[in-house]
């Protein structure tokens, strides 16, 4: 195998294995008592916070949604780790905190300007993205 495969294959299992850490993660945050109470405030007032309610089928969904951004990250921190003039822990929170802006701010600015959505509800994704994201650069920081 060269140097090429080598890499996608690591690239491969990195992500796989940071993917299943990111998701024990955001079953333990949005299956918390404190966010399924937001949620469920949200579902009673807000029409659009109702859509999600199959809870099993909208896992499984955030599920598959959300490792494609894992592997997006994995090349990402495989490529840009190395070249960053902070190394170690420090270049990985690095590189969490700006995945985590590219990550959250989008979609959590969408729901935001709906006006359809509670602060804590909001509140809830930003806490998802921001620690799902830091998450997965620690696997990957300590997987590579």
């Amino acid at each position: 195998m060269g140097t090429r495969e080598m890499i996608a294959v690591e690239v491969l299992l990195w992500g796989l294995v940071a993917g299943l850490v990111h998701f024990v993660a955001i079953v333990v945050l949005y299956g918390s008592p404190l966010v399924k109470r937001i949620y469920a405030a949200d579902s009673e007032v807000s029409p659009p916070a109702r859509i999600g309610s199959d809870r099993p089928r909208a896992m499984s969904t955030r599920l598959l949604g959300t490792q494609i951004e894992v592997y997006i990250m994995t090349i990402g921190f495989a490529w840009l780790h190395p070249l960053l003039p902070v190394h170690g822990l420090a270049g990985a929170m690095l590189l969490a905190g700006l995945f985590a802006a590219l990550r959250v701010y989008p979609p959590v600015w969408a729901l935001w300007i709906q006006g359809a959505y509670s602060n804590g509800y909001l509140f809830v994704e930003v806490l998802g993205g921001v620690s799902g994201t830091v998450v997965v650069m620690l696997a990957l920081y300590f997987l590579m």
